[in-house]
C-alpha cells in the first residue's frame, strides 16, 4: 500500500496543490498558465475556456466541490479565478 506524504510539522497527510487555468476564448490556450502552475508544484491542473464575464464555470464548480481539507487551489493571477472582488467572494 502506498504511503501518503506527510507534513513534517503536523504528521498529517499533505494536501494536494491543484491548479486552475482559464482562458476567455477557444482561440486562446492555457499552455502558459499550465507551465507556471506545474512549476509551482501542481500535479493536477484543471483547464477551462470561458469569458470572465460569465459566472458559468462548470470545471471550477466541480473543482471546488472536490477540493478537500489541506488542498490548495493555485492560480497564476486572481483574474483567472474571478472578475471582481464581489465575484471572488
Amino acid at each position: 500500500m502506498a504511503r501518503e506524504a506527510q507534513d513534517r510539522r503536523t504528521g498529517r497527510p499533505k494536501g494536494r496543490q491543484i491548479g486552475y487555468a482559464r482562458v476567455s476564448t477557444d482561440e486562446q490556450t492555457t499552455e502558459a498558465q499550465e507551465i507556471e502552475l506545474r512549476s509551482a508544484g501542481c500535479d493536477v491542473v484543471v483547464q477551462e475556456h470561458g469569458s470572465g464575464a460569465s459566472r458559468a464555470r462548470p470545471a471550477l464548480l466541480r473543482l471546488i466541490s472536490d477540493i478537500g481539507a489541506g488542498d490548495v487551489l493555485v492560480v497564476v493571477r486572481l483574474d483567472r479565478l474571478a472578475r471582481s472582488v464581489s465575484h471572488l467572494l
